[in-house]
């Protein structure tokens, strides 16, 4: 008796790449992990001019770890989330939204303070996309707003990932785990 054999990958099956849209971007540090893992970035929007100079060069300059720049194909021509219209069909979504209101050093105005409060934005662009959201949505902010005033800010994101039908986990990750020498 023969038994056939299951893949997870069929063979002669084209698997399409997970593809990701990365919000608040910074210098797409996430994204260049992620392109490092398998994905396929489709659009990073950040405001930031220092940051747009690091992105504008990575889309045009190879890296060591890649045959081709690693934002060649991405569109940055996104820069302000409040102006962005809606999210690209992807299957993860990343949001490093500021932290300036959340931080030990910083405000402490809390996830309602100008800038940590452009959290909304993600949120308005998820309730927009209905059933283009995201798959998955990684989050990146200082482990201070767990604390802060009591928790607020988690339960405020965990209340909106809830009512979009998202469920949710959350790690606090020390980057001294990873290979850089500071603590955050």
């Amino acid at each position: 008796m023969t038994q056939e054999r299951k893949t997870l990958s069929p063979q002669n099956k084209t698997v399409a790449k997970p593809t990701v849209a990365g919000l608040f971007a910074g210098i797409g540090g996430f994204e260049i992990g992620l392109n490092r893992a398998g994905f396929k970035t489709i659009m990073l929007c950040e405001i930031d001019s220092y940051a747009q100079e690091v992105l504008e060069y990575w889309k045009k300059n190879a890296h060591k770890d890649f045959d081709k720049p690693p934002f060649a194909d991405v569109d940055l021509s996104q820069k302000d989330i409040t102006k962005l219209k809606k999210l690209p069909k992807v299957t993860l979504l990343t949001a490093g939204f500021p932290c300036q209101d959340l931080s030990l050093a910083g405000s402490k105005a809390g996830i309602t303070g100008e800038r940590s409060g452009l959290i909304n934005e993600v949120f308005r662009l998820l309730e927009s996309a209905n059933e283009e959201s995201p798959d998955w949505v990684l989050l990146e902010n200082v482990s201070y707003m767990l604390g802060l005033e009591n928790g607020k800010a988690m339960r405020v994101i965990v209340d909106r990932f809830e009512t979009l039908g998202y469920k949710w986990a959350y790690r606090e990750l020390d980057a001294r785990s990873f290979g850089v020498a500071q603590r955050r």
